[in-house]
């Protein structure tokens, strides 16, 4: 069973503005990175979906290439923007960025959250929006879940971790660079993705994935990089009580619960992840 940590206040605030950069000094206590589409917020990857559809239009009318190339260099390089750097396309990274994250439909698709606004309160180590995405797009995310003022550091986004993708450990080395923390066992990370999860899991992170289902159905409990697997954000607290304050409950009210393999699923929006013994699925 977790056993709870010792942990200590975070360090001060950074008060860096702009792209995220490195915190001063190290960190003695727990560092949580929380990622930002649909694990901010839960919408069945409807904004997702918007942001591949911009990306593989762009790929055909701005980039001339043919259909299917963007996701192609997405299985590939772990994302379209990293094939092109890789594949050394000559395209304009500013407009290409700017474009795919020009959303303006998603306000319809994320709506405030005072009960996600009220858990992120109470987390008491210090915080981190950790993003494959642009700190823009994150920032309007989360300006329309209201939780912006929630966070005190700047976002670390795919500029700051130098667009290295999230299935690389080059972005958590950077991400702990940029946070301050140098114990990979102190970090926490809290995310939506698969390969994301699997690789923080082998950087040494502890980890929790959001969604019960993957998209294509997938159960979620036997994906064995995943310590924990919720089904929103909200239900954190039940599985990582310690980063938080005392007396602070999970939005349902149910009581904290820890991953045990090959346990059954429990109430609450929470699944004890299986065995990680057997066959591994393969990563989204």
């Amino acid at each position: 069973a977790l056993k709870a940590l010792a942990l200590k206040n975070a360090a001060p605030p950074s008060q860096l503005g702009g792209d995220a950069k490195a915190a001063s000094g190290s960190s003695r206590g727990a560092t949580l990175f929380i990622d930002c589409d649909d694990t901010l917020y839960r919408n069945d990857w409807k904004v997702a979906e918007m942001i591949t559809k911009n990306i593989d239009d762009y790929f055909t009318t701005k980039l001339k290439m043919p259909e299917g190339k963007a996701y192609e260099l997405y299985k590939k390089h772990g994302t379209a923007l990293r094939g092109l750097q890789q594949e050394k396309v000559d395209f304009d990274l500013d407009d290409f960025l700017d474009t795919v994250h020009d959303l303006p439909e998603a306000k319809s698709f994320i709506k405030e959250d005072p009960a996600l606004k009220a858990m992120i309160d109470t987390i008491k180590v210090d915080k981190w929006v950790f993003t494959a995405s642009v700190s823009e797009h994150a920032t309007r995310c989360m300006k329309l879940l209201g939780v912006e003022g929630s966070f005190a550091h700047p976002i670390i986004d795919v500029r700051a971790t130098k667009f290295f993708t999230k299935h690389h450990k080059e972005s958590y080395d950077l991400a702990m660079e940029i946070a301050g923390q140098i114990d990979a066992k102190l970090c926490y990370i809290v995310d939506d993705s698969w390969s994301n999860i699997k690789a923080a899991k082998e950087c040494g992170w502890n980890t929790a994935l959001v969604g019960l289902k993957s998209r294509d159905g997938k159960d979620a409990t036997e994906w064995p990089y995943a310590d924990h697997v919720i089904a929103d954000l909200k239900d954190l607290p039940k599985v990582w009580p310690h980063l938080f304050t005392s007396g602070s409950a999970p939005a349902n009210g149910a009581a904290p619960v820890e991953a045990a393999n090959g346990a059954a699923p429990v109430e609450g929006g929470v699944r004890k992840r299986k065995s990680s013994r057997g066959k591994r699925r393969k990563a989204e």
